[in-house]
Formats: structure tokens, sequence, C-alpha cells
């Protein structure tokens, strides 16, 4: 039986920095599940202005929001699925983007369905009609 020396804690700042570069670079090569696929198609055929930036396009804060509105209007919609994602964490990525000036949509996986679409629709049209935050633009 040998005995191993411990090994020793230096580089780790290093090995931190990789792992974010590696972290963002594989994340640009993401393509959009099929729940985000389902809800570009719907805001497609609702003709909504928004382009999937899940795949780090767009970073803000550190975090890379879903969707993006991509006439210059500062919206984010975020899908969260059920699996991945805890209630709570809706108010915290909202308040996250909010102290950027944006206006944040949270849709939860489950508001896809076929059965709650009517709803979606709604919710969906009604973001969209929200005025801008005027205030952040004269900051």
């Amino acid at each position: 039986m040998t005995l191993r020396k411990p090994r020793k804690k230096t580089g780790v700042r290093k090995v931190q920095k990789a792992k974010s570069v590696n972290f963002w670079a594989r994340l640009a090569r993401q393509e959009p599940n099929n729940a985000e696929m389902q809800l570009l198609g719907i805001m497609t055929y609702m003709q909504l202005p928004y382009r999937y930036t899940g795949n780090a396009q767009f970073i803000l804060n550190g975090k890379a929001p879903d969707f993006v509105h991509s006439e210059g209007k500062l919206k984010i919609i975020e899908l969260f699925g059920e699996r991945w994602h805890r209630p709570e964490e809706e108010g915290e990525r909202t308040e996250e983007f909010a102290r950027s000036g944006y206006q944040v949509l949270v849709i939860w996986q489950k508001e896809l369905r076929v059965r709650d679409r009517k709803y979606l629709y709604r919710k969906l049209k009604e973001f969209e009609e929200l005025p801008e935050l005027s205030w952040h633009r004269s900051m």
C-alpha cells in the first residue's frame, strides 16, 4: 500500500477562470431546447419581435436571458422549466434584470401546454403592450 502526498492547492484561480471561459464557450454553441423552440414559434406566430439569446449572445449582469426584444425595447422573456427552477427564482431573476432597467416576463414551461395557450397569448400580448420605463433611458 502506497501513501500519496496531498496535492498542493496552487493554481486554483486559473482553474476557476478556465471553467468560466469554458462555460461561456459551451453556452455559445447551445441551441434552443424544445420548450424554447416552442415559445419562439409562438412568439413568431404572434409577430412579437424577440430573438433567442439563451446561448450567451446577450449577457446582462453575468446572466444570459432566454429572449430579448429585437427592436431595442428593454424587455426580456425568460422561460423557466419546473424541473430546473424554483418559484422563488422568478423574483430574483426579475430583480436582477430590473436593476438594469429591463422589464421581465417569466413564463413557466407548463404554460406552453395547449390547454393554457389562450392564457399564454394574452400574457405575451399584455407584456408587449406595456409602456417602456422611461426613467431608465434618461439616466
